[in-house]
């Protein structure tokens, strides 16, 4: 499976403040989450490797519910929308970038049907 058909996984790496970054021998994507969650082999977060809007299956890792209920975990539950997000690096302006989570980084699979704005 493709990791991204979408374009948003190589068009993040590089970014200051960024948590993705591409290993060329293995041809993978790898997401630091924080120092002791790192996913080898990351999906994006925008398409799951199926596509923007699709919503083929479902993720039933549990992954990003596991880290969103860590304590000091970099993923939470925006209160406005429901979306999970991923809170990246801070920036040398202080600022971070926050990733929309509405695939799962580690199966593909997409968030749950509360994960949708327009469904919240």
């Amino acid at each position: 499976m493709n990791p991204c058909v979408c374009g948003a996984l190589s068009a993040d790496l590089g970014k200051e403040g960024s948590l993705i970054t591409y290993d060329a021998p293995s041809a993978q994507y790898r997401l630091e989450v924080r120092v002791d969650i790192v996913v080898e082999d990351a999906k994006c977060l925008m398409c799951g490797g199926q596509g923007i809007g699709l919503r083929d299956w479902m993720c039933e890792c549990g992954s990003v519910d596991r880290w969103a209920a860590m304590e000091d975990a970099p993923v939470y539950r925006d209160p406005h929308n429901g979306l999970y997000m991923l809170k990246g690096r801070e920036r040398s302006d202080g600022l971070a970038l926050h990733y929309a989570i509405w695939y799962c980084p580690v199966c593909g699979g997409r968030m749950s049907d509360a994960a949708y704005a327009d469904e919240v």
